[in-house]
């Protein structure tokens, strides 16, 4: 819903979203003499931050909100700021974010924000109390009802997707079975919004990725394990390699990486020092300290994909 209005002179559009009352922050800005939208944005990101609250005093809208909202309002016949024809985000103040500018613009911007604040607390707030009492929770419960909606589809929509990696997994055969059943586990608790961990195939404790076993000693690259894991014929054992596909640190896309069981890692590890690496945890009792990037010993877990990983 959206009332047209206006404020000494200037308009202002009273809109109504998920059962709460809006004002775009252009047009209050402009009622307050600032520069813009931004300027008041500013104020209440940084110099009211001890008391502003994004959700409670302010809103966010991204461009499909905002596309939305233009379409809402023409079909209303109501005229849009030029400042909001063609902008790619804005920003709704709620009635605390109003009250909260009356409360801390200075000057002049703060008699104006206290008399703005006045009129809609005194008219406009007021109308629409007495309007229709039963509306604002009308629209709260279509508005939940549109989020519930959103979100089956967005978990329609990964579990289909998921689904299509995993039969190009299986067809594939590069990634062990167990991992394949793990990832199709995965997809139907999106689909049901549960966790069936029984379902989930596990990993005995101790089995590590290159980067892991890396981390553990001075001076090697996940690079080196892998070059070791190829001379060792440990790339493709069945038994002490497995392959899984995880989502690369800092990158948008999914990688193939291995985890090698307790006893692969044994065989490494003495390969490594048979060449002269040793374990940070002696050279620590030496009094010596890994080179930078090689600090922090591994943990068994999960691994993070990185470069050397794909071994």
């Amino acid at each position: 819903m959206a009332v047209i209005g206006s404020f000494e002179g200037r308009a202002l559009i009273t809109l109504e979203r998920a059962g709460a009352p809006a004002w775009f922050a252009s047009e209050v800005a402009a009622i307050l003499g600032l520069a813009g939208a931004s300027e008041l944005a500013r104020q209440l990101a940084l110099d009211w931050a001890d008391e502003a609250c994004e959700g409670r005093h302010w809103v966010r809208v991204d461009a499909l909100e905002l596309a939305e909202l233009r379409s809402e309002l023409e079909e209303a016949a109501v005229v849009l700021p030029p400042s909001l024809e063609q902008a790619c985000g804005s920003v709704l103040l709620r009635p605390a974010g109003v009250a909260l500018a009356a409360r801390r613009s200075l000057g002049r911007a703060g008699e104006r924000a206290a008399r703005l604040w006045t009129h809609l607390e005194g008219r406009v707030l007021a109308e629409l109390r007495a309007a229709a009492p039963g509306q604002a929770a009308l629209e709260a419960e279509a508005a939940d009802i549109a989020r519930a909606r959103l979100d089956f589809e967005r978990r329609r929509w990964e579990y289909q997707a998921l689904e299509q990696l995993c039969d190009a997994l299986e067809r594939d055969a590069r990634v062990d079975p167990e991992v394949v059943w793990a990832y199709r586990v995965v997809a139907v608790e999106i689909a049901l919004g549960g966790d069936l961990w029984q379902l989930k195939p596990g990993l005995e404790h101790g089995w590590q990725s290159p980067t892991q076993i890396a981390r553990r000693h001075l001076g090697v690259t996940a690079q080196r394990v892998g070059r070791i894991i190829s001379l060792l014929g440990l790339r493709d054992s069945k038994v002490h390699s497995k392959a899984v596909v995880n989502k690369a640190v800092g990158r948008e896309r999914l990688v193939l990486s291995y985890l090698y069981s307790p006893a692969a890692v044994q065989l490494i590890e003495r390969e490594l020092a048979s060449r002269g690496y040793r374990r940070l945890a002696a050279a620590r009792s030496n009094g010596r300290e890994g080179a930078p990037g090689n600090s922090s010993g591994g943990t068994p877990g999960s691994p993070s994909p990185e470069i050397g990983d794909g071994w």
